[in-house]
Formats: structure tokens, C-alpha cells, sequence
């Protein structure tokens, strides 16, 4: 007698809705909570009871998906990161622009996000500090990582302006203490500012070009060229 082939199981479903993706939704709700909480009251004031509440997800479902609340942390920490490092692989540059204005756009793709939402600054810059020993390999990774982006952006900068930037060519040793350092000042800059009442701040579009200003001299390009036009 030949043998019934097995049949494929049928995913399960919870009123209607695949477990996979009521997870999934449940997660972003989480993720979200997490980012209006940590960010306005901070990490160390938060419980999963109030994360839970602000999600309307319950704590069994927490547990679930989450073991601790720094496991959430350490996931919306990525995921906000990672729209930094987007922005920076894909910088868009208005076709004519100086070289200032080109950096100053590259810049802002770059801090937009937490600059347009400060809790994002707030979660990336300041709740995630001292947390674990594994949220803070997680930090130093990140910065290195855009310290390669922001090198990278500014290597092709230099490139499409023919400029002569020795700090932008190749690092023979593979360890860019320039971008490091110029992160890291980007990264205070950022919770001065966030922590400066809006009244007291200066404009944003200064702000930015301030850095940008900075960012340029670390790489060793003169103000001389900063007026320049893409070669």
C-alpha cells in the first residue's frame, strides 16, 4: 500500500490572524512604547508594567517575545541606528551644491532623525549608556561602524570635489581614530543640545553647519575649499 505523503502543517492562527504576525505587530507596539517611554521618562524609570500598559500588549506576550527589558532596548537601538547608517550610504547631495553646502546636507540626512524626534536622540545618546557590558559592546560596535560611514560619505565628497585630503585617504592600519573622534563630538554636541531649553538653542540649519564645518577640518580640508564645486 503506497504511503500518504505528509501533509504541510497549516500555520496557526489566532482569531483569524497568523501567530507569526500577530508577534510581529505586537513586537512594533512594544518597540514604539519603548521609544515614547525611554524617551521621555527614560530607561531606569520605565517597568515592563508600563511598557506593557503604553502597548497594549500584556506581560505574558512581553515575555514572550522580550526577556528583558534591556533586550528591548538593545533592539530599538539598533533599529534607530540603522536609519542613521542608511542615511549615510545613500547621502543626497543637490546637484551644484558647494562643498559646504554638500557636507552640510550630508550631515543632516544623518541627524534629522533625532533632531525631527528627540527621544530618538535621548534613547541612542543618553538611556542606552552603562546599561550592560552587552549593550555597551553593542554601542562601541555602532560607533565604529559610523565612523566608516561618515568616512566613507566624506572620501566620496572629497573625490567628487578633487580635493587633497590627506586624513581621507586610505587608513593603513584600518583604525580611523578621525571618525571615531569626530562621532564621538558629533554624539555630545547632540545631547548638549537635546538638553539646551528650544529657546536658548541656536537654529537648526547652524547647528548643522557647524558640524559640518567641523567634520571638514578633522578631515584635513582647508576653509579655503569649503566654496568649491563638485569637479
Amino acid at each position: 500500500m503506497d504511503s500518504v505523503p505528509p501533509l504541510n502543517p497549516t500555520p496557526h492562527r489566532w482569531h483569524g490572524t497568523l501567530r507569526a504576525e500577530r508577534d510581529s505587530a505586537r513586537r512594533t507596539r512594544l518597540l514604539e512604547a519603548a521609544l515614547e517611554l525611554y524617551g521621555t521618562d527614560g530607561f531606569r524609570r520605565t517597568s515592563v508594567q508600563a511598557l506593557c500598559q503604553e502597548s497594549g500588549v500584556s506581560s505574558r506576550s512581553f515575555y514572550e517575545l522580550f526577556s528583558t527589558q534591556e533586550d528591548v532596548l538593545e533592539q530599538l537601538y539598533i533599529e534607530l541606528n540603522a536609519e542613521i547608517t542608511t542615511a549615510l550610504a545613500q547621502p543626497r547631495v543637490a546637484e551644484g551644491s558647494t562643498l559646504f553646502d554638500a557636507a552640510s546636507q550630508i550631515v543632516s540626512a544623518a541627524l534629522s532623525p533625532m533632531l525631527r524626534d528627540e527621544r530618538k536622540a535621548r534613547v541612542l545618546e543618553v538611556e542606552s549608556v552603562g546599561i550592560s557590558e552587552s549593550m555597551e559592546e553593542r554601542r562601541r560596535s555602532t560607533m565604529r561602524l559610523i565612523a566608516d560611514s561618515v568616512r566613507g560619505a566624506f572620501t566620496d565628497l572629497a573625490a567628487s570635489y578633487a580635493l587633497d585630503a590627506p586624513a581621507l585617504s586610505p587608513a593603513e592600519s584600518g583604525d580611523d581614530l578621525t571618525g571615531l573622534i569626530v562621532v564621538g563630538g558629533i554624539t555630545e554636541a547632540l545631547v548638549q543640545r537635546v538638553g539646551t531649553p528650544s529657546e536658548s538653542r541656536c537654529a537648526t540649519s547652524d547647528f548643522l553647519g557647524s558640524i559640518a564645518e567641523v567634520v571638514l577640518r578633522a578631515h584635513g580640508i582647508p576653509d579655503r575649499q569649503f566654496h568649491a564645486l563638485p569637479s
